[in-house]
């Protein structure tokens, strides 16, 4: 590599679809891309604290998303979101 930083520019969905993506390839390319993977992961913590989403752990571990405006969603966490994040 040149050394050089490049700054792209995505839309949360764009985000969310490259966060997916990454998610799905092999480990030797998530390894690859790891850097790419903390900068996402950080951006999507700093939409999640604007919107005000709360995420806790219920029974059966499933995760309960709430925003500020009292939508909720109840799902499987994925992994990044149990390991300590």
């Amino acid at each position: 590599m040149n050394g050089k930083d490049y700054t792209i520019k995505l839309n949360s969905f764009e985000l969310g679809v490259l966060t997916g993506v990454i998610m799905q390839l092999d480990d030797r390319k998530q390894r690859a891309l790891k850097p790419v993977w903390e900068q996402l992961i950080a951006l999507k913590k700093q939409l999640e604290e604007e919107a005000g989403v709360t995420k806790e752990i219920i029974p059966g571990g499933m995760l309960k998303i709430t925003d500020r405006d009292g939508n909720v969603i109840i799902r499987a966490p994925y992994p990044f979101e149990v390991e300590g994040n």
